[in-house]
C-alpha cells in the first residue's frame, strides 16, 4: 500500500460544485493527512447508470475504476458523494466480490479526526439545519456522524427538520429526476426548503452530497445559504 488515501471527487464535486472538492481537499491539507486525487483519470463511478437500469455499462465502468484504485495501491478511499459511496462501498462488490481498500463517506472519516479538530475549531455562534441526503441516510444509513462533526464546532446551534433522519424529504436531485424533470426537481428542492426550513428558525442548510448542495442552490430561495459539511468546518476552522 502507498501511504496515502484516494479522494474521490465525484462527478458532481468535480465539474460542478468545485467549492466542495475544493473544501475538502483543504480540509484534508489542514489536518496533515496524505491524500492523492486520480485528476483526469477519475471518470464516473456509475450511479446513474445503476439507478437508470443501464447495469452492463455500470459493471464495465466499475472493473474499470477498480483496476485504476488497485494499480494505485490504495487502502482508503473518501468520498464526498453519498452516490458514490453507496456505489462504490456495496454495489461494486456485487460485481467484483471483496474490495481491497476501505471506503469513507467524508463525514465518517473526518470524525475519525475530532481531536485534531477540536483543537483548531473556533466558535461559530450561529443557528443551522443538516438535511439528510437519500442515499447517506436511508441507503447507508448515516444520521449520526455529519451531526456529531457539527457539534465539534463551539457556539454553534444545531436545529432539526421536523423531518429528519429515515423521514428527511429529498432534495429533489437523485436518481436522476433532475436531468429528466428539472422543473420537477427544483419544485421539490423549494418544497423541502420553504415551509420546513422557515419553521426551524435556520438560515443555513448544512449538506453532506454535491446534489442536494446544487439543487438547493439552484431553487434560489432569498436569505438562505447552502454550506457542505467541510465548507462548514473550514469557516469555523478560520473564524475570528
Amino acid at each position: 500500500m502507498n501511504g496515502k488515501a484516494l479522494y474521490w471527487m465525484g462527478c458532481m464535486s468535480r465539474l460542478k460544485v468545485k467549492s466542495i472538492s475544493d473544501s475538502t481537499m483543504k480540509l484534508l491539507r489542514l489536518l496533515q493527512i496524505p491524500f492523492d486525487t486520480l485528476g483526469e483519470e477519475e471518470g464516473c463511478c456509475g450511479s446513474i447508470l445503476l439507478r437508470t437500469g443501464q447495469i452492463d455499462d455500470a459493471k464495465r465502468l466499475a472493473i474499470k475504476n477498480l483496476a485504476i484504485i488497485k494499480s494505485r495501491g490504495y487502502d482508503t478511499v473518501v468520498m464526498s458523494c453519498p452516490g458514490c459511496f453507496k456505489t462504490i462501498s456495496t454495489e461494486y462488490a456485487q460485481f467484483v466480490g471483496n474490495l481491497p481498500f476501505r471506503v469513507y463517506h467524508i463525514s465518517q472519516f473526518l470524525l475519525e479526526k475530532q481531536d485534531a479538530l477540536k483543537r483548531n475549531l473556533k466558535p461559530l455562534p450561529v443557528r443551522v439545519v443538516y438535511h439528510d441526503p437519500c442515499h447517506l441516510g436511508r441507503s447507508m444509513g448515516i444520521y449520526e456522524e455529519p451531526r456529531n462533526l457539527i457539534k465539534l464546532i463551539p457556539n454553534i446551534e444545531l436545529v432539526e427538520f421536523k423531518q429528519n433522519r429515515s423521514k428527511a424529504l429529498c432534495c429533489g436531485s437523485g436518481g436522476g429526476v433532475r436531468s429528466v424533470f428539472p422543473e420537477l426537481s427544483t419544485e421539490v428542492a423549494k418544497n423541502t426548503m420553504g415551509g420546513p426550513l422557515n419553521a426551524t428558525g435556520a438560515h443555513i442548510i448544512v449538506t453532506s452530497c454535491p446534489f442536494c448542495n446544487f439543487n438547493f442552490k439552484n431553487a434560489r430561495m432569498n436569505d438562505v445559504e447552502v454550506i457542505d459539511l467541510p465548507e462548514l468546518i473550514l469557516r469555523s476552522w478560520g473564524a475570528q
